[in-house]
């Protein structure tokens, strides 16, 4: 509730340490407090080192306004047009950093849609931490004393497992519905519970989800996949009944061949198997296991026809997740050659009609057979097989391939000059 006084947790309450934090976040920090501002470190990077866990990110709020904070930091470049926050550079690495903010005035239309009237509202810490998502991601770590305050009892619901919406959830999910998707990974992730009056908002407004813009959509389904917590996710993201609106023919697919929900649920946990312990596993791995159980039955359907080959297949099937996801191309296109690839691996040795030099020389091929390596551990793949092409990988590996970019586009060029080349004519007379 706003107005309360926050509880505040000694040095010797809680069990984040500077020694676990990256040193540069650490920097950051002081090199603003010993500038006078008051520096917090904030959201999931408290949240993770409270549960003993190593944070991916670190963020950081601060009384100091954008440009100030860019005084204070050379490496700083000032980044969004909503709301202005500083993205402070350390080689590859980023500290973001902002200023305390409030949630914005927002004005209700027409058909229950959402506008934020402004844009830079600045605000205090307690306001700060009202306006984030739920009570675990709303801690805050002071540098100034080791002190770890909590304005909505997220320490509490930390203890218990519990994810809690903060103010009202139907409101808070109408304003921005990705808040749902990150309730169900949070609570997959860390494998919680999420309290009983944000889940029934979350199944009220599941519809609200295709809203949200589609590269952010694409992006909580990757992170769906992080910590190795795929299959948790989506048993929980069709339980919220957000599952039949980000893909509804994967849905009818499972409802209408009842024995599939259990293949595609050992794929899901061969995935998070087979994943790394903190990224999610490469894009194109991921919608292979979304998509393969379909790819199997729409081929088959399509052989007694004497119909499409593969290829066709698989591109019908990536055709209706585009408007919804706006799956990349590069993405997309190795995804197709990966499904495809599994015909090859299910040959037996003595079978094979095909050049294993030439399709091991393919640049698909190493997650060709990282997919395979999936099906064979979810009981779909031939594990002698798989044993002959890991042994041939040992033996003779395939050429590493690098990402093929587009060149760049000069600019000016050939126009360009011609349009030089008259002003010099111009100035000299026509001549």
């Amino acid at each position: 509730m706003k107005g309360r006084k926050p509880r505040v947790y000694a040095r010797d309450e809680h069990v984040v340490s500077r020694r676990d934090m990256d040193p540069d976040a650490v920097k950051v920090l002081y090199r603003l407090h010993e500038s006078g501002h008051l520096a917090y470190l904030v959201g999931g990077g408290v949240r993770d080192l409270l549960l003993g866990r190593k944070p991916k990110d670190y963020d950081i709020s601060t009384d100091a306004h954008p440009n100030r904070i860019k005084r204070l930091f050379r490496n700083a470049f000032l980044i969004g047009r909503r709301f202005r926050l500083a993205h402070i550079k350390f080689g590859p690495k980023i500290i973001e950093t902002s200023t305390f903010r409030r949630e914005p005035d927002v004005d209700t239309r027409e058909k229950g849609e959402f506008f934020h009237k402004h844009d830079n509202t600045f605000g205090t810490p307690e306001e700060d931490a009202h306006r984030r998502d739920f009570t675990i991601n709303a801690l805050f770590y002071n540098i100034a004393d080791f002190t770890v305050i909590d304005y909505v009892g997220g320490l509490h619901d930390l203890e218990k497992g519990v994810i809690r919406c903060i103010g009202n959830a139907d409101l808070r999910f109408k304003e921005d519905p990705i808040r749902m998707l990150r309730a169900v990974r949070f609570a997959a992730r860390m494998d919680f519970t999420i309290e009983p009056r944000t889940w029934r908002a979350v199944r009220r407004n599941a519809s609200e989800v295709i809203k949200a813009a589609p590269p952010r959509l694409l992006e909580e389904v990757y992170r769906f996949f992080g910590y190795r917590s795929g299959a948790a996710s989506f048993d929980l993201l069709a339980r919220s009944r957000m599952m039949v609106q980000l893909f509804p023919e994967l849905v009818a697919f499972l409802k209408a061949r009842r024995g599939r929900q259990a293949e595609f649920d050992a794929l899901l946990q061969a995935l998070d198997a087979f994943g790394d312990d903190y990224a999610p596993p490469k894009p194109e791995l991921i919608f292979a296991t979304l998509l393969h159980g379909m790819f199997e039955v729409r081929q088959a359907e399509h052989v007694e026809r004497g119909g499409h080959p593969g290829h066709e297949v698989i591109r019908e099937l990536i055709e209706p997740l585009m408007p919804r996801l706006r799956i990349p191309r590069r993405v997309t296109d190795r995804l197709v050659h990966i499904i495809d690839a599994q015909r090859r691996f299910d040959e037996a040795p003595g079978e094979r009609r095909f050049s294993r030099e030439r399709f091991m020389a393919q640049e698909t091929f190493r997650d060709a057979l990282d997919f395979f390596d999936v099906r064979t551990a979810a009981g779909f793949g031939n594990p002698d097989s798989l044993k002959d092409w890991k042994l041939w990988v040992k033996k003779d590996p395939p050429p590493e391939h690098t990402e093929r970019r587009a060149p760049r586009r000069r600019r000016g060029g050939r126009g360009r000059r011609k349009l030089e080349g008259r002003g010099r004519k111009s100035e000299n007379g026509g001549r």
